[in-house]
């Protein structure tokens, strides 16, 4: 009687039928899994896709950070004024952790003379929660979860700081973008899924200029006077990074500079920028630091403005010539325009002119309309202006919903 239990409790082996039921499950549920993702995706920043896409080898600088460059730099002015093809390579969220990788991942595609690194991403504090946000943000335009996984642990080792141990959504796609879901119903999405196709950009083509954003928007903005005396040190994580980074130019033999973009700078913003300008002097770098050379630059915090941390036109146009003043009087630039070689340019450009004639009237509108007493950017009237460090603190320019919409 024992035996005959003994008989009956022991498993039977899977027959062939059944494993391959088993094989057929896992790989149905795989590819189902696999569509999904491709249906929820948020493909990479049309800044990206675009400097990826350019004749290799065609471009002379490149200024690189976050929406502290996208809304700053504006290689357009660059191009009509002295024919030297630059671009903007912002991607929102990109702290100073993160540098390094988009560095490396600019230099796959073209051999830029210079590259110019906006600081801003290096200065504040750094927390768990502080950083979630960005890290979250910056981490999507990467497809592989390997390499998402080289970028956390990157920040975890530069800072110190660990994130919380709930990390699945920054490695699985589908989970990362599942507030995607209206892409589900969206039968042009399917279509390019289907037929591998890439994204279309048509819909925000006319507004990016070499990795510019144009804003036409007034908001009046105040600052305090600068102090290049004050000086405090950055956090251990921003300091980390611009070492590594500034360590690997020499390395690599970059030629690079350091800048910061003017903004509404706090106490402790002054006396970080003066931490960035020691250690730059500790590495013989060049650091233009705008927010100290207010006057030169001529920038108007009545006019120049959309928001406390970023320009609209008319402060790009000031801030782009400035550090093309600087850049012309140190680097022998080829002028381009005319070249076959660089037609892409002259295509940009000439969809620019009109953009620009028109961002620059609805700012001359707004600016007049002020100055008669009319109401104007109601909406950031009633926001505090200038209680925020640069951008790394929980809520950053680069994570406001604003930026998000345009990668």
């Amino acid at each position: 009687m024992r035996m005959k239990e003994v008989t009956q409790n022991r498993r039977k082996p899977v027959t062939a039928p059944q494993l391959v039921k088993i094989v057929v499950f896992l790989v149905v549920t795989a590819l189902i899994f696999q569509f999904l993702t491709l249906l929820y995706d948020r493909p990479k920043s049309y800044r990206l896709y675009e400097y990826e896409t350019l004749p290799e080898n065609t471009v002379d600088a490149v200024v690189i950070g976050a929406s502290t460059v996208y809304r700053y730099y504006n290689p357009m002015e660059a191009w009509e004024k002295h024919g030297i093809s630059s671009y903007a390579y912002g991607i929102a969220g990109a702290v100073g952790e993160n540098t390094i990788f988009s560095l490396k991942d600019l230099l796959k595609h073209q051999k830029p003379e210079v590259v110019l690194i906006e600081v801003r991403g290096f200065l504040g504090s750094r927390s768990m929660n502080g950083m979630t946000t960005d890290m979250y943000r910056y981490i999507k335009n990467y497809a592989s979860p390997f390499k998402r996984w080289e970028i956390l642990n990157h920040y975890n080792k530069m800072t110190g700081i660990r994130f919380s141990s709930d990390q699945l959504p920054y490695y699985l796609t589908l989970i990362m973008n599942h507030e995607n879901y209206w892409r589900l119903f969206d039968t042009s999405n399917w279509k390019r899924v289907i037929k591998g196709g890439k994204r279309d950009f048509s819909a925000i083509d006319a507004s990016q200029f070499m990795g510019y954003a144009i804003k036409d928007r007034v908001v009046p903005q105040s600052a305090i006077p600068y102090d290049e005396h004050y000086q405090t040190k950055l956090a251990q994580g921003g300091e980390n990074a611009l070492r590594e980074l500034l360590s690997y130019c020499r390395k690599i033999g970059q030629e690079v500079v350091l800048v910061a973009s003017p903004y509404v700078y706090t106490q402790d913003d002054m006396g970080e920028l003066n931490a960035v300008t020691a250690i730059a002097q500790e590495y013989n770098v060049p650091f233009l630091n705008a927010n100290k050379d207010q006057e030169k630059l001529g920038i108007d915090f009545s006019t120049d403005y959309y928001d406390a941390h970023h320009t609209n036109l008319l402060g790009a146009v000031k801030y782009t010539d400035y550090l093309l003043d600087y850049l012309t009087q140190h680097y022998q630039f080829t002028d381009h325009r005319g070249d076959e070689a660089y037609t892409v340019w002259e295509q940009e450009d000439a969809q620019y002119q009109p953009a620009r004639e028109a961002a620059l009237s609805s700012l001359e509108a707004q600016i007049q309309a002020a100055a008669a007493g009319q109401e104007t950017g109601a909406e950031a009237a009633a926001e505090p202006v200038g209680t925020g460090s640069g951008n790394q603190t929980v809520t950053s320019e680069e994570g406001s919903p604003s930026d998000d919409g345009e990668d």
